[in-house]
């Protein structure tokens, strides 16, 4: 369905309404919305008023590009963003206020931003007039997502699409997923790692911080526990505490791919593993107990029969794998 309504839809718009046929009547004959057939109603002064030919041309009108800015046809609305401006309010603000007023001035926040950072003053506000924003930035801050993905700070990261099919098709060993659990009012934090076909888990203490140093090393030293054959590839969420990934790809030979942001589902042995795992840490507990606590924890996890393995547990599954590969 087209974004905007055709002249035929037009037609038949202005054809129902002279027979009193209601928006919804006539949203439900053009497969349209009903606020879309309001909105156009209201647009050209209501039913009584709707004739197709005119709807059309005042449309074309609203559709020409480049329009003139908001600001520079209505110097009442420029003076009166002006003023506020020198009263150092924020755009967000002004045109809330404005638009509350006792007879509405409409203009969003975002043509006020491009109006004060114009350079050449040609969007109804004068140059320079960033200087009265109340964080007065010479330049905007980037918006696009290739910007923000230049402040990355994973760097060049190999995102999970590029990970090869064995590994998302479970149908080889040596593939593992990682992530933190965090404890109590952010201040400690273990590492969990999954391999996804067996989902025999790897507890990790964390007792010295959760910065990217010591994630690395404490990674890279569980992962030192796995034989060399079941190091294959280990995927992670985008947190800043898998900066230092480099270093785990270099210590483990494993090839490290990152989810999608806030993409969890993309990691779901290691989420499900995760929330058993509160079984025995909750939230908002102190998680700097130590390995031996961690280790028992560990075990109780890997001994734990699963129905997705016919009641074998992934302790089994695991060391028949080790078994084949010494």
């Amino acid at each position: 369905m087209a974004a905007r309504l055709s002249f035929d839809e037009r037609c038949m718009i202005s054809a129902m309404v002279e027979v009193d046929a209601s928006a919804e009547e006539i949203a439900n004959q053009l497969g349209r919305c009903p606020s879309t057939i309001r909105r156009e109603l209201k647009q050209v002064g209501g039913s009584d008023c709707y004739r197709a030919d005119d709807a059309q041309e005042e449309a074309d009108v609203r559709a020409r590009r480049p329009k003139v800015p908001k600001m520079v046809t209505d110097r009442h609305l420029a003076e009166g963003v002006g003023d506020r401006l020198e009263m150092g309010w924020s755009p967000h603000a002004i045109s809330a206020d404005l638009r509350n007023q006792d007879r509405p001035l409409r203009v969003s926040a975002e043509t006020i931003y491009q109006a004060c950072y114009d350079p050449r003053g040609g969007r109804g506000l004068p140059v320079g007039s960033w200087k009265q924003l109340p964080r007065r930035r010479r330049r905007r801050k980037p918006r696009s997502r290739c910007e923000q993905a230049k402040r990355n700070p994973l760097g060049g990261i190999r995102p999970i699409g590029d990970r090869p099919q064995a590994a998302s098709g479970r149908t080889e060993p040596g593939h593992w997923e990682g992530d933190l659990i965090i404890g109590a009012k952010h201040r400690s934090a273990v590492a969990t790692l999954t391999e996804r076909v067996t989902r025999h888990t790897l507890l990790v203490s964390l007792t010295n911080g959760y910065t990217a140093p010591e994630t690395a090393q404490a990674v890279t030293r569980a992962f030192s526990r796995v034989p060399q054959t079941l190091r294959k590839t280990l995927t992670w969420d985008q947190g800043r505490e898998m900066s230092d990934w480099k270093t785990v790809k270099t210590e483990t030979d494993m090839k490290v791919y990152f989810c999608d942001p806030r993409s969890p589902w993309q990691r779901p042995s290691n989420e499900h593993t995760n929330g058993m795992i509160r079984r025995w840490l909750p939230k908002s507990t102190n998680l700097n107990i130590g390995e031996i606590p961690l280790s028992i924890i560990e075990n109780h996890l890997n001994l734990m029969p699963r129905r997705l393995h016919n009641w074998q547990s992934p302790y089994d599954l695991y060391n028949q794998l080790t078994s084949n590969h010494h």
